[in-house]
């Protein structure tokens, strides 16, 4: 199979470019011929318009060949198209978004034309191509989704409860635990309910219940798919991360080796400060973090910042808290978050050495989640007591075996 050229310019006369705009159901296709350096004089050769996803195969058999380049813009099915051609033994790229939607929004607005301004796109470079999961990435990215969503439904659930129960004038003591077997019926006993209320509220506490276990569920299996990971159980050692930021940087990074740098994860997850500099302005105008890169990432790294500025055991606390002073705590926050980045980057290459003593930190951190998968689960991997468990995960995060555990 063959792959693309660095430049695109450099592409030859008889190798295709296939722009490839896709929806659910339904694909348009427009195959372009470059025609030598002038790429604006690439002829369109056909276009296939409403073609189904689910012929996606029956097609490229009968209109693809070799060396053609099919490139589509960055959605919700453009890997799982893009898998299925590599499949079918064709070569084919995920365009960021960013670049190829706004072609589409400002020059054009039909499926047709859209496919044609995908490839003109990929010829000139405008579009940057984007990384392709593989597909134990691409899972571990929908558990990842599916924890996010499963947090946001118990919030739903808990301020619905609470804003319904302020509707009846009835106010919970602060720190009351809803999730607690106890609370429905605590509640219940509070006034008289009529059966129509009753029923509101066990409706509203079950769906609370439920998307409880499915976030605690969620999380036994993020901590089952770093054990049986080691290299990103290294994460572990950071002050601040725990598995639910050590599975998620996991998911969104997938292979380490596609950063040559720490520099260039940073830049991936959007903490490096952009700069706006223009005409007599020589310096230019730091605009800081954010506005690019990953932002789901960034909010994972920005929680274990405030976490690492919290704990005066974390080495980047003091640090952290003098230049928060000097300049401003969200400035501080931002900075310490991408000494962590660069921190993980050096922790996933190998960068580190071995443990003659589990630190506190690392010792509870194992601990709570060894509490998160249960003693049953516990039992059924062989561990019949926590110790076992912890010893276990040090060791398979560290090669030298004659570990000490601090108390």
């Amino acid at each position: 199979m063959k792959t693309k050229t660095d430049n695109p310019k450099q592409q030859p006369d008889h190798q295709r470019i296939i722009g490839m705009d896709l929806h659910p159901d339904l694909f348009s296709a427009a195959a372009l011929l470059p025609r030598g350096h002038d790429l604006g004089k690439a002829q369109v050769a056909w276009v296939h318009d409403r073609q189904p996803v689910a012929k996606l195969e029956t097609w490229a058999a009968r209109h693809l060949r070799d060396g053609d380049i099919v490139v589509l813009e960055a959605s919700g099915n453009s890997f799982e198209v893009a898998h299925r051609l590599h499949r079918a033994g064709r070569t084919a790229l995920v365009l960021e978004s960013a670049q190829s939607s706004a072609l589409q929004h400002h020059y054009c607005d039909d499926d047709r034309f859209c496919a044609v301004k995908l490839a003109r796109s990929y010829l000139t470079g405008l579009a940057k191509v984007v990384w392709q999961p593989d597909q134990t990435t691409r899972e571990h990215r929908e558990v990842f989704f599916a924890h996010r969503n499963a947090v946001k439904d118990a919030t739903r659930a808990r301020n619905r409860i609470r804003s319904y129960l302020n509707e009846q004038c009835i106010r919970l003591k602060k720190g009351a635990a809803l999730t607690a077997e106890k609370t429905p019926a605590s509640v219940l006993a509070l006034r008289e309910w009529s059966a129509l209320q009753q029923s509101l509220l066990s409706g509203l506490f079950t769906q609370l219940r439920q998307a409880e276990e499915r976030r605690k569920e969620l999380e036994k299996l993020m901590v089952r798919e770093l054990i049986a990971r080691p290299g990103w159980a290294q994460l572990w050692r950071l002050m601040g991360v725990r598995h639910r930021v050590a599975f998620g940087l996991m998911a969104m990074i997938g292979d380490i080796r596609r950063f040559a740098t720490a520099k260039k994860l940073a830049a991936y997850i959007g903490l490096s400060p952009s700069k706006a500099q223009s005409g007599n302005n020589a310096k230019g105008i730091e605009k800081g973090v954010g506005g690019h890169g990953r932002k789901d990432l960034r909010a994972l790294l920005v929680q274990s910042a405030h976490n690492a500025l919290a704990q005066r055991g974390s080495p980047l606390h003091r640090w952290g808290w003098k230049l928060a002073m000097r300049k401003h705590r969200n400035l501080a926050v931002a900075a310490v978050a991408r000494k962590l980045a660069v921190s993980i980057w050096h922790l996933l290459m190998g960068h580190y050495s071995d443990m003659e003593e589990a630190p506190q930190h690392l010792v509870t951190k194992l601990l709570k989640l060894a509490t998160l998968l249960g003693k049953q689960a516990l039992k059924q991997a062989g561990f019949e007591k926590r110790d076992a468990f912890v010893r276990h995960l040090l060791q398979s995060i560290n090669t030298s075996h004659n570990i000490t555990l601090s108390t």
